[in-house]
């Protein structure tokens, strides 16, 4: 089978979290005999380098990252343009025509474009010849950019603004989802969302695994105290959680264990983020890392204090297959068998969530035990061979029969 790959970020052997997916994936339908190219926006991330998968690519070309827009650029496409703003960072006018060529030239069975923003590629593209499409949705922009009811009440101006951007972007993405043969997500409970909204909506779910040999740290340990957490700060549910972590958990934190250290790793960390994150003693900024198991390694604990978003959060399973004990909320452990005291800690209130990792610290071998059953159950539920036996079902499936029902 013929496939093309469609991606936000070139994916390379330390990419993490749903970067980490496409590279597993991309690799494996390779070893499994299928003809993979690969079209791209140049990610951010150094280290990438020469990494063998792109010898093994039977095309691949990349395009630069679209540029920051300036505020009088925003104003315009939100005025003037379909495309609604959380895809605006990934719009690039130059990747239509690329994507169109590449299916020409090459005569692809499918292509497949990883996460929901690079679908408006396959979407009323005027250079694309007639292809088998999928979309991979990690997550729904629509569903995972609400505001929950529980978040502090925004101004009336903001809140208007918000509902018209939502409703727009909803109309926008379900529209996407529509013109393909099927979308994929990670989880049943995505699906289930999805198909609340469209239900006939085309779904089928593909869960993820874990590259467990990568992120084996076994015999590693370190005399520091830490936690950590990572993410891209471009997502709103990162940015929102580390804010809210920050202001109302880390400082019970940092009373109860003064020499604790907290590393927050990622891009796009906003300025006012960055802001606070510097007026809080302890908090560790070091930007987007090409390899993260060094601080995992040395980690006391892992916290995602996500409390919006949708998808499953592969840098939790990530941090399980490392045998690092989880502190997140119910959101950030949706998609994941988690039972709280068990393999992880779950927590949706700031005292809960510094209590919670407050006992890991000073439980060492209840920490342990948990993370060794953390650890197992990723390793029986998240596995590798299981996920690409789905996905090559689903790409048969879509190119014998295009849009059947699953």
């Amino acid at each position: 089978m013929k496939i093309l790959v469609i991606t936000s970020h070139l994916p390379h052997r330390r990419s993490i979290s749903g970067h980490q997916i496409v590279y597993q994936r991309i690799r494996r339908l390779m070893d499994a005999g299928h003809q993979v190219g690969l079209c791209s926006l140049r990610g951010t991330a150094e280290g990438t380098g020469n990494d063998p998968l792109y010898d093994q690519l039977s095309d691949l070309r990349v395009l630069p990252a679209p540029a920051r827009a300036s505020l009088a650029r925003r104003v315009r496409d939100y005025t003037l343009s379909r495309i609604p703003p959380p895809y605006w960072p990934y719009h690039s006018p130059a990747m239509y025509r690329a994507v169109g060529d590449m299916v020409h030239e090459a005569d692809y069975d499918v292509v497949l474009a990883e996460f929901s923003q690079m679908g408006q590629y396959l979407y009323e593209n005027p250079w694309l010849p007639a292809v088998r499409t999928i979309i991979s949705a990690h997550e729904c922009a629509s569903i995972s950019t609400r505001t929950p009811l529980f978040l502090p009440q925004r101004t009336w101006a903001r809140s208007v603004a918000e509902h018209l951007i939502q409703r727009d972007l909803r109309r926008f993405e379900f529209d996407l989802y529509r013109s393909v043969d099927r979308v994929l997500t990670l989880t049943r409970a995505d699906k289930f969302t999805l198909q609340m909204y469209a239900p006939e909506l085309r779904v089928s779910v593909v869960p993820p695994g874990v590259d467990h040999d990568y992120f084996s740290l076994e015999g590693v340990g370190s005399s520091e105290s830490s936690i950590v957490f990572t993410g891209q700060f471009s997502d709103p549910a990162n940015r929102d959680g580390i804010e809210w972590f920050l202001e109302h958990s880390w400082p019970k934190l940092r009373q109860l264990h003064p020499q604790l250290i907290f590393y927050v790793l990622g891009p796009n960390l906003p300025p006012h983020t960055y802001a606070l994150a510097r007026r809080h003693p302890g908090v560790r900024l070091p930007g987007e890392m090409a390899d993260i198991r060094p601080y995992l390694a040395k980690a006391k604990a892992f916290v995602c204090p996500v409390r919006m978003g949708s998808g499953l959060k592969m840098k939790i399973l990530e941090a399980m297959s490392a045998g690092v004990p989880v502190v997140t909320t119910s959101i950030g452990a949706e998609g994941i068998p988690v039972q709280s005291g068990v393999n992880a800690m779950l927590a949706d209130e700031p005292q809960m969530l510094a209590e919670a990792v407050d006992l890991l610290i000073s439980d060492p071998l209840f920490a342990k035990r948990m993370a060794e059953q953390a650890h197992r159950m990723v390793r029986e539920r998240f596995n590798w061979d299981l996920s690409m036996k789905s996905l090559e079902s689903v790409l048969r499936d879509v190119v014998k029969t295009g849009s059947a029902s699953r």
